[in-house]
């Protein structure tokens, strides 16, 4: 029997050579499958299981292709999509956090934020962009 599964698993890494296999998209996309299948057996809401295995079925195939390189730029285009919602998300949690100490400003020629420290009582201040070097005056 032992000698069994050391065959299986080396039939399965025979299988699995020059194939994509696992990474971050395919752990997302079998993640929101299972939560989406699980919200299924609420009521009213069983379509959601023909998405959910849609998902799961769509990593599978992206786990077992062999274009690696198609692979690899849906990856990168994941990644990068994910990077900017979290950006997105840290910029909001250190806004709120330094709500008292800072303000921030966004650039209108380059569209940078720029966090200028409280700047008391005055109307208006003059700012520089650190990126594109603009001035521009804001009300406080």
């Amino acid at each position: 029997m032992n000698r069994w599964f050391e065959n299986l698993g080396y039939k399965i890494n025979q299988f699995m050579r020059g194939r994509y296999g696992y990474d971050e998209l395919f752990r997302f996309l079998t993640a929101t499958g299972l939560l989406l299948m699980l919200l299924s057996f609420l009521p009213h809401l069983y379509f959601l299981y023909v998405f959910g295995a849609a998902l799961m079925i769509l990593a599978c195939a992206r786990s077992l292709s062999k274009n690696i390189l198609k692979r690899q730029m849906e990856r990168s285009n994941y990644l990068n999509f994910k990077n900017r919602i979290l950006q997105k998300l840290r910029l909001a949690r250190s806004r709120w956090r330094d709500r008292k100490i800072y303000r921030y400003y966004k650039c209108p020629n380059c569209k940078v934020t720029v966090r200028i420290s409280n700047p008391g009582k005055r109307r208006r201040i003059e700012i520089a962009c650190p990126k594109c070097g603009a001035k521009f005056e804001k009300r406080t």
